[in-house]
This record gives C-alpha cells, structure tokens and sequence, in this order.
C-alpha cells in the first residue's frame, strides 16, 4: 500500500454547496437543483376522461358471484328430428341385442339432448354441457372401436 499521500476522505468526497457561477453549469445552461418547498406541482387536466373499454362479459365491481345464464332455447326441427331418430334407434338395437347401434344412438341422442339436460343444473350448467360433450365423443369412439372389432 503506498502511503506517500495522504488522503482525508471528507477532501475527495465533500459536498459543496451549488454555485451559480460554475463556469462548466453556465457554458450548458444548467442551473444547480435546488428542493423548494413553494415549488408548483403540475396541474391535473380538467378535461374530461377518455372513455374506458369494459367488456360485455365483465363481471360487476360490487357482485363476485358469476349469474346463472338465463337462455330459455328450443330445440330446432333438425334437433328434434335428430332426438326422434335416435330414440327410434335406441329402441331397434334393444330388440335386435346391437350393442354397437346402442351406443352410438345413446351417444347421438346424449350429444343432442345435452343443451336440454344442462340447463337443469343452473349455474353449472356449461360444466354439465362439456362433461356431456365428451362423454358423448367418447361413447361414439368406443361404439366405432366396438363395430370393427
């Protein structure tokens, strides 16, 4: 370690207090940072606000409850016609002892009747409806396996 010079550390890190007339502060304009107290602070707009997006999905503030839908749908004529079919299906394969028939007409009447039967269990009707779905999917895939095997 050279100790030839001695350093006090208040002499290479002192704070001075700002001058005006700092030649370098005056050659680019700068003027020393001063805190004051009576400084304004920045005026808020009155303005009115831009109009903010909100879903039409959004939930309300006030409410964490998600609402029951409340769609009161029919079935259509190709659906009703699709439930008779595959009732009418259903019945033919009990009396002929075709399991594969059977199950696809339970998985077709499961897939049609599933809006119907979802709408029974109110607020978890959508839970219900996507359970059905895939039952049903799954049902048809296992008749098919069934029929070629």
């Amino acid at each position: 370690m050279n100790t030839d010079k001695k350093s006090n550390d208040d002499e290479i890190y002192s704070v001075e207090p700002p001058t005006d007339d700092d030649p370098y502060a005056k050659e680019l304009s700068i003027k020393p940072t001063t805190s004051s107290v009576d400084a304004e602070l920045p005026k808020t707009s009155d303005a009115p606000r831009p109009k903010t997006f909100h879903s039409k999905h959004a939930l309300p503030d006030d409410s964490d409850e998600i609402p029951a839908p409340q769609r009161k749908r029919k079935l259509s004529h190709a659906e009703t016609s699709g439930v008779a079919i595959s009732a009418v299906m259903m019945i033919y394969s009990l009396t002929e002892a075709d399991k594969p028939l059977f199950f696809v007409s339970a998985s077709l009447l499961t897939f049609l009747l599933r809006p119907l039967i979802g709408g029974l269990f109110g607020k978890h009707s959508r839970a219900v409806q996507n359970a059905l779905h895939s039952f049903s999917v799954v049902l048809f895939i296992g008749a098919l396996l069934m029929m070629f095997l």
